[in-house]
């Protein structure tokens, strides 16, 4: 129900107002509240334009909803590359609002915040963007750039019956082309009829991958964990820069390991000032029912 109102409310607002960056290693102890930034960006899906700030103990809590921090100045910058250099166009720099402030959220949910937001953020493929946060006493910044969409072109699926269970499973196959140039993916599936996600941690598969061993061709992704017979899937396979990549890669590891934060973990970032990523996704986006 919660998560039903949340998009409500993301609708709404989308409807009413239609350099180069070192990373960072961070060895966090157990138990420190430090910020935590998650800042998305793509070409295709306005509603997942959005950053997130909320401390450790906090992180990725699925709905974007409670615990978020609140009063910060959150900017976005596009830039143009010439030479070596990036000239950041201030006077196209978009200010994204807490959610918390749109008259009305409060009464609908209690405690919605952290969620930063302007549906007239509408980045492009290829250019350079920079994040500046300024929160509790702290500066944050990062850079990232919306990769080339690689598209998934080719997905198909079998049927088999499961006479223990009594019901039939699908198993799904996607293709895509890589192309010669090193490309790192993040692919995000979302088993929901409703193709609306209120942030990227509402889905319900992260992988990340990269084209290191299989490059330059024709590439099946096989899901080897079946769905169900009547389900709406809801694919994206994202391309992201290689620092990206790093992160999501190690914020996994770290989450198989018993939670990102909550032991000593070694989480690669593409900001300063905080833990967490600024990450441009080139979304590739598929909707299939598996009928």
């Amino acid at each position: 129900m919660r998560t039903t109102i949340v998009n409500i409310i993301l609708v709404i607002v989308v409807a009413g107002l239609v350099s180069c960056e070192k990373e960072i290693t961070v060895n966090l102890p157990p138990g420190k509240k430090s910020i935590v930034v998650e800042a998305s960006i793509n070409q295709q899906f306005p509603n997942l334009n959005y950053v997130y700030i909320s401390r450790t103990l906090d992180y990725f809590n699925p709905d974007l909803s409670f615990n978020g921090v609140k009063d910060a100045l959150v900017f976005i910058t596009p830039g143009e590359i010439q030479g070596r250099d990036t000239i950041w166009n201030v006077s196209n720099r978009i200010q994204l609002f807490d959610i918390s402030e749109i008259p009305g959220v409060d009464s609908l949910l209690a405690g919605f915040n952290g969620v930063y937001f302007n549906p007239l953020l509408l980045p492009q493929i290829g250019v350079p963007y920079k994040l500046e946060i300024t929160v509790e006493n702290s500066f944050i910044s990062g850079v990232t750039t919306i990769p080339n969409v690689v598209e998934i072109d080719t997905v198909f699926w079998r049927t088999e019956f499961d006479e223990q269970e009594g019901d039939t499973d699908v198993f799904l196959t996607f293709e895509f082309v890589d192309g010669p140039e090193q490309n790192n993916y993040r692919l995000i599936v979302h088993n929901s009829q409703n193709p609306l996600m209120v942030g990227w941690g509402t889905a319900n598969t992260f992988r990340e991958f990269d084209d290191a061993i299989l490059n330059n061709g024709r590439r099946p992704y096989s899901f080897f964990s079946p769905f169900n017979y009547s389900d709406t899937v809801n694919i994206y396979l994202n391309s992201i820069g290689r620092r990206e990549y790093l992160f999501w890669d190690s914020f996994d590891d770290a989450k198989d390991n018993g939670g990102p934060f909550s032991t000593p973990v070694m989480v690669k970032s593409n900001i300063t000032g905080a833990i967490g990523s600024f990450t441009g996704y080139g979304v590739s986006y598929r909707r299939v029912i598996l009928r």
